[in-house]
């Protein structure tokens, strides 16, 4: 789990794919200079030391080229890391699946692994400390009755809707993991909702297994 910071304040959450890699969601990076970031890597609780940490400057900022600053199609981008940072028990990167395994087995596992240190509640205090969440995932009809908004085949939903849980404001860019047999797998990107854990409404992410070329 990455910490994206944007001169010097928790901006949004991202995944290392390898030493030198990040990735995250377009819409963070929207009139953003690659000066004025900073990628934190092994970081649990925000403002705390834990000596398990590292960071690094971004050399460059590669936005996907169907994305269209303010929609939310194609909210994938790669941030390249100036400095490769060293993996650790803290520093780990995701597994990038194959297309096929992530079409059909990921995509048919019901739960996922959601992080970041995003809201607790809309309108409250970012958490300081990492913290998950585990979603189902979310049929597009049926979440489409829930948003106006069209959900296109690069995008999925999970949550739940009774509105106790789901990814937030400071999640965004951050990972939607599966689990398969002991590995995690990078499945989607946290990108839009309406507030957040809104009774009877979901989240929506990047589905990641159609840009597993591109990445």
């Amino acid at each position: 789990q990455a910490l994206i910071l944007q001169s010097q304040k928790e901006k949004c959450g991202g995944t290392l794919l390898s030493p030198e890699w990040v990735v995250t969601a377009a819409h963070c990076l929207e009139y953003t200079h690659p000066i004025q970031l900073r990628v934190r890597l092994g970081e649990h609780k925000i403002n705390y030391d834990e000596e398990t940490e590292q960071e690094s400057g971004v050399a460059r900022i590669i936005i996907h080229e169907g994305y269209t600053y303010g929609q939310v199609n194609n909210d994938i981008a790669l941030l390249n890391l100036e400095t490769p940072v060293n993996l650790t028990d803290y520093v780990v990167p995701i597994c990038l699946p194959e297309k096929r395994f992530a079409v059909y087995e990921l995509s048919s596992i019901k739960f996922s692994t959601v992080s970041g240190w995003g809201r607790l509640l809309d309108g409250g205090i970012t958490s300081s400390i990492l913290m998950k969440v585990d979603l189902p995932r979310v049929k597009t009809q049926e979440c489409e009755k829930e948003t106006d908004l069209n959900i296109t085949e690069n995008m999925f939903c999970a949550g739940d809707l009774t509105g106790t849980k789901d990814s937030c404001k400071g999640d965004s860019g951050g990972p939607h993991a599966t689990k398969y047999k002991n590995t995690w797998f990078l499945t989607g990107i946290v990108s839009w909702g309406k507030g957040c854990a809104v009774k009877g409404s979901y989240g929506v992410y990047t589905r990641v297994s159609k840009y597993i070329d591109w990445l």
